[in-house]
């Protein structure tokens, strides 16, 4: 017999937080879909049935910017009401900090229009909380 929950479940999904410390720029995705659509944002998105976090992220990252990474280091999870438009939504995002050959080796992908490197001192309007996901991260 399955289970059945009394409380409501949100989505569940994992964005990366990809800089260089050397150039002081931080990677962003410019979405391709809705919501946001033509809007920046950190590359990530929903984690697939029973995927780590992790590697939903990577896979994300992946996906969207044709980056292979490893590791990462959780920076926090994030679910305030409201910062996704489709509905309750939980992020846990986690940090990478890359060198500055990776720099020219990204591409847009599955979800993203164009990928660039932005200065963190100089960042475009951004999507969904991402601003303060950003933030958090004290670069």
């Amino acid at each position: 017999m399955p289970y059945t929950y009394d409380y409501p479940r949100p989505a569940f999904t994992a964005d990366a937080v990809v800089y260089c410390a050397e150039a002081y720029k931080i990677l962003l995705i410019n979405r391709k879909n809705p919501p946001f659509e033509e809007k920046w944002a950190l590359p990530g998105g929903f984690v697939e049935k029973n995927e780590l976090p992790i590697n939903g992220c990577l896979r994300e990252l992946h996906e969207e910017t044709g980056l292979q990474l490893t590791g990462g280091h959780l920076l926090g999870v994030f679910g305030e009401e409201g910062r996704d438009p489709r509905g309750w939504t939980v992020s846990v995002a986690y940090l990478f900090e890359v060198d500055k050959a990776l720099l020219e080796k990204v591409k847009a992908g599955s979800d993203s229009q164009e990928v660039a490197w932005f200065s963190i001192s100089e960042l475009p309007a951004l999507a969904f909380d991402h601003l303060d996901i950003i933030k958090s991260a004290g670069l």
